[in-house]
């Protein structure tokens, strides 16, 4: 891994088909978006939850993502099917992997 980023989706009690389809429509996009080296998808079941583990060239390659997510209206998508809408996102910047410690 390059640069790590966790994003997680906490999906509310009845939406989790929703979001998980609208993640499966979403993800080939993200994938494909400059800088862009992997996204590995994880559900957690007992939190109802959607995590999502990122892998960027750089973390100015998922910065520009993010703001490409934000112009397009993803997040208002995402918003009716997440716990507390799209401020529950929570996004984890691991930054790049250390070898010495």
């Amino acid at each position: 891994m390059k640069n790590l980023v966790i994003v997680s989706f906490p999906a509310k009690e009845t939406m989790m088909n929703e979001l998980k389809e609208t993640l499966k429509q979403a993800l080939p996009d993200t994938r494909a978006f400059n800088g862009c080296i992997s996204v590995d998808t994880y559900i957690d079941e007992e939190h109802n939850t959607i995590h999502l583990i990122e892998d960027w060239e750089t973390l100015e390659h998922q910065k520009q993502y993010l703001n490409w997510r934000v112009e397009t209206g993803l997040l208002d998508v995402l918003e009716p099917l997440l716990v507390d809408g799209a401020k529950s996102l929570k996004a984890t910047i691991c930054g790049p992997k250390i070898f010495d410690i």
